[in-house]
């Protein structure tokens, strides 16, 4: 047998450095057939992260929006995006379609009970000439608390047709005839209610009010007072102070 320097035999070299050819290709494609966990080039995103490791990436693309994505994954995403509202919209679409009434239920629907009276056509029997005359007396104050009377006061609660859902919106929610012979509640603005309250109920009073007597003439005055601040008069302050009156009275019906 040959002796090779180094310690090296015959075809079968034992120092370090050195490599089997056949063996060497067998390990390299081994080495090639094995699934990659890095990128050839290092991943840029628009917030400055980068990395070339394909788990660190990914997990990045799922909580940054500034990654930049493939075509296909970019409308993958916006597919999502768009099911999403799509189902927001349905949603809502259902709650706006809910009845706006409020009271007992009959078969799952929201409904008034039928003796409320619909608003602005209130009974009034309940309230004799004696009061109404006791009411003249304070024209300040006259009409907020007919308006009072009238709803807080009626038998059975037939006149319980006006209330404030919420103090933080100006919106009122009154009875209206629905379907058939139901009724429901409907919102309407603030303003336009105390509006209609105060024409409604000041013009019943005027028609009450006898000119001839000292109560009457007074409130008749009165009333001629507020109708020239409505136009502008004082710069409306009387007017002002009528409807915070009767916002005051309907917010404790």
């Amino acid at each position: 047998m040959r002796v090779v320097a180094g310690g090296e035999q015959d075809g079968n070299r034992m120092g370090t450095g050195w490599e089997h050819p056949i063996k060497d290709k067998k390990y390299l494609m081994t080495l090639e057939q094995m699934p990659t966990t890095e990128y050839k080039e290092a991943r840029v995103c628009g917030c400055g992260y980068t990395s070339v490791n394909m788990s660190n990436w990914s997990r990045h693309k799922k909580y940054c929006k500034l990654v930049v994505t493939s075509d296909k994954e970019r409308i993958e995403s916006l597919e999502r995006e768009l099911a999403e509202k799509n189902k927001q919209i349905h949603e809502l679409i259902q709650v706006a379609k809910k009845p706006r009434t409020v009271n007992n239920t009959t078969n799952n629907r929201y409904v008034v009970e039928n003796h409320i009276n619909v608003f602005g056509k209130e009974s009034i029997e309940h309230i004799s000439p004696e009061q109404i005359q006791a009411l003249l007396a304070d024209p300040a104050s006259a009409v907020p608390q007919f308006i009072k009377l009238k709803h807080r006061r009626a038998p059975n609660g037939v006149n319980q047709n006006l209330r404030i859902p919420n103090q933080k919106r100006a919106l009122y929610q009154v009875v209206v005839a629905g379907e058939g012979e139901e009724k429901e509640w409907e919102n309407k603005a603030k303003g336009e209610v105390l509006e209609q309250l105060y024409d409604d109920n000041s013009g019943h009073l005027e028609a009450e009010a006898d000119e001839e007597t000292q109560v009457g003439s007074r409130f008749l005055d009165h009333q001629e007072k507020v109708k020239a601040s409505v136009g502008g008069e004082d710069g409306g302050r009387r007017y002002k102070d009528q409807l915070d009156k009767i916002h005051s009275v309907v917010t404790n019906l």
